[in-house]
C-alpha cells in the first residue's frame, strides 16, 4: 500500500509491482465492456470498474473508452490508483517514465515519474472542458486520461502565469494536452553526490502534482502566444536531442536500478 512516508522511487516501485495483476484484470473486464458498448446509442462512451490488488491493497479504477462506434472492439484501456489523505481528500495517481536531462548539456536519461492529480484539477476539467456537471469523479478521470495521453512539457514564465514567482522552483513547467493546459508543481528525488556537486547528483524519480486545468479558449492571447513559443522551443530541443542521442532514428533508454 502507498504510504505518505515513502520516497518517490518507493512509490514507483510499489505501484509497478501491481502491474501484472492489473493487466490480468483489464483482460477480464474487456469482454464485459465491449458487450456494454455494443448496446450504447451515444458516443463517446466509457465504462470503469473497481479493483483492489490483494497483495498491496492498492485500489485501482480500470477503464475502457471509445470515441465512436467504430472503436467498440478496440477501446482505449487504462487504469489509475486512487488514494485518500488523512483529511479524506481524493487523489488520482499514475506512474510511468519520462526522458530527462539533469543538466543542460547532460545525456538524456529515463526517469521514474509519479503523477498525482488533485480533485480540484478534475473539477476544473469538468467545468471548463466537459461542461457536464452530472458526471461523477471517475467518469471525469476516465474522459481526461483517455483523451489526453500526449503531454508536452511547457517551460513556464510570467506571461503564462503572472503569479509564477509565488510558487517557487516547483512551478517551472506546465503541460499542454489535447484539451487544454495543465498547471502543475514538480519535485525531484536525487541521490546527492559525495562531493556536493549538484551536477553529479543521480536523479531517482520525478513527482508531478497536477493542480488545475485551463481550457485554452479561456486564456488570454498573451498567455497563448507565450505557450506557443515555449511549445516551439520544446520541440526544437527534442529534435536536437534526437539528432544527438538517436541511433538509426531511435533512442533506447533504460531505467537505472
Amino acid at each position: 500500500m502507498l504510504l505518505p512516508t515513502m520516497t518517490y522511487k518507493e512509490m514507483y516501485d510499489n505501484l509497478s509491482k501491481d502491474l501484472k495483476k492489473v493487466k490480468i484484470r483489464e483482460d477480464y473486464f474487456l469482454p464485459k465492456a465491449i458487450k456494454e458498448f455494443k448496446k450504447e446509442r451515444r458516443f463517446p462512451a466509457w465504462r470503469w470498474y473497481e479493483y483492489t490488488v490483494p497483495a498491496s491493497q492498492n485500489k485501482y479504477i480500470i477503464f475502457f473508452y471509445v470515441e465512436s462506434r467504430a472503436f467498440i472492439e478496440k477501446p482505449e484501456i487504462g487504469n489509475y490508483c486512487v488514494v485518500f489523505d488523512n483529511k479524506n481528500n481524493r487523489f488520482v495517481i499514475k506512474w510511468g517514465a519520462c526522458g530527462y536531462n539533469h543538466t543542460k548539456d547532460g545525456p538524456l536519461m529515463l526517469l521514474r515519474q509519479i503523477q498525482v492529480y488533485t480533485s480540484h484539477f478534475f473539477d476544473r476539467y469538468k467545468e471548463r472542458c466537459l461542461k457536464d456537471l452530472s458526471l461523477n469523479a471517475n467518469d471525469v478521470v476516465c474522459r481526461y486520461l483517455s483523451r489526453n495521453k500526449e503531454v508536452m512539457p511547457i517551460e513556464m514564465n510570467n506571461e503564462i502565469n503572472r503569479h509564477l514567482d509565488q510558487y517557487g522552483a516547483g512551478a517551472k513547467y506546465g503541460f499542454r494536452v489535447r484539451d487544454g493546459f495543465c498547471f502543475a508543481l514538480l519535485d525531484l528525488q536525487v541521490m546527492q553526490s559525495k562531493d556536493g556537486d549538484c551536477e553529479k547528483d543521480k536523479p531517482q524519480a520525478m513527482y508531478v502534482v497536477y493542480k488545475t486545468f485551463m481550457n485554452e479558449a479561456d486564456m488570454a492571447d498573451t498567455q497563448l502566444s507565450a505557450i506557443d513559443k515555449s511549445h516551439y522551443d520544446a520541440w526544437l530541443r527534442y529534435i536536437q536531442t534526437l539528432q544527438k542521442e538517436a541511433t538509426d532514428g531511435k533512442i533506447t533508454l533504460t531505467l537505472d536500478a
